[in-house]
């Protein structure tokens, strides 16, 4: 009877610890089945930027990468480009970090907004719905005939430039409002007298006798070098005679005598925008000449120039009530700016540079 019984629990025994041994196996098996976690590329303050997103902005600095490896080592974009290393610099690794460093304020700008609740969804695919929804505005107002500032179309760049400056804006007003950023008036006053000249000045007003002498295939002068010899002509005279005659009515006289055109123009604070749009050169020249002094000449615009300073008024110097509002606006934009780059660099940031890189070789294939 007692062999009996040990013989049957022998048998209970083998038989649970077979059942074990399959449900172990079981489990196992189903572990590794079950699919993996999705690897992320980024992370900040336990936000992930996706790997779409990473390569929008590897898009978008693309071009600019190559143009400074252009500008700064002459360097002519080859298959060995990326790969390539000038004085310690290579491409690929600039590329990735410019993207990863712009990738990583934007999401910070994004999370300060959210915060400040100026906006609820921070994620690439509501950035890429706002940005669907603009373009289709500037269309539907284009087609009714509407006011669109800016193109028709707004490219990833400019979208993304267009987009942040908003984001910036909104955030600061709302940082203002709720006390995160506070601009007394004692620190408006000290900005104020700090940079009185070189920021609160309205530049004075510039009289001038210009001179023109186009060239070019629809002009008397077909070659630039011609008409530069004409006006060194005039240039010499003119300078001799300058000393003794502050009218500017001998200048006038000189340039008629040699067939070029000059008349007088005055350059005011007003239309100084203007002019450094259409005559960047001529308005820097202007700026540096003192009344009765002669230019020296220069080329700009298809024409040969030269300028006669006839007059210079002092700077004016604006009150305080005038532009108090927006120095206080230029000290919100100081100091979030330094919030962003504070809050950076407290954040927690988990970063895969082996998948970045394979998503940047993926794109140059």
């Amino acid at each position: 009877m007692t062999l009996k019984l040990h013989s049957k629990r022998n048998q209970l025994i083998v038989i649970l610890t077979a059942l074990l041994a399959g449900s172990l196996l079981l489990i196992g098996a189903k572990k590794l089945q079950a699919p993996q976690a999705e690897e992320m590329l980024l992370t900040l303050n336990g936000q992930e930027a996706t790997a779409a997103e990473f390569n929008w902005h590897l898009q978008m600095n693309r071009a600019l990468i190559v143009d400074y490896f252009k500008q700064t080592y002459n360097a002519d974009y080859s298959k060995d480009f990326w790969s390539a290393y000038y004085s310690g610099e290579n491409p690929m690794q600039k590329w990735i970090n410019t993207a990863q460093t712009q990738l990583l304020t934007k999401r910070m700008e994004l999370q300060l907004a959210q915060e400040a609740g100026v906006v609820t969804d921070i994620s690439f695919e509501g950035f890429l719905k706002e940005m669907e929804r603009e373009n289709n505005r500037r269309s539907q107002a284009a087609a009714n005939k509407e006011v669109v500032y800016g193109p028709l179309h707004l490219e990833a760049q400019a979208y993304f430039s267009y987009y942040m400056s908003n984001l910036e804006e909104a955030t600061i007003e709302a940082m203002r409002s709720n006390g995160s950023i506070v601009i007394s008036d004692e620190q408006v006053k000290l900005e104020y007298a700090a940079n009185l000249i070189a920021k609160y000045s309205l530049p004075g007003t510039i009289r001038l006798e210009w001179a023109t002498l186009p060239f070019g295939p629809e002009t008397e002068y077909k070659d630039q070098q011609k008409a530069l010899e004409r006006m060194e002509k005039l240039h010499a005279i003119a300078t001799a005679t300058a000393a003794t005659d502050s009218s500017g009515t001998g200048f006038q006289d000189q340039a008629k005598e040699f067939g070029v055109n000059v008349g007088e123009v005055k350059i005011t604070s007003a239309s100084r925008r203007t002019a450094a749009l259409e005559n960047p050169k001529v308005l820097l020249t202007a700026e540096q000449l003192a009344p009765g002094e002669i230019s020296s000449l220069f080329a700009e615009n298809g024409a040969i120039h030269l300028l006669y300073c006839l007059s210079a008024d002092d700077a004016a110097v604006q009150p305080l009530d005038h532009v108090k509002d927006a120095i206080a606006l230029n000290l919100a934009q100081q100091k979030y700016r330094s919030i962003v780059d504070e809050k950076l660099s407290e954040a927690v940031v988990e970063w895969n540079y082996p998948m970045a890189e394979g998503l940047a070789n993926q794109t140059i294939q």
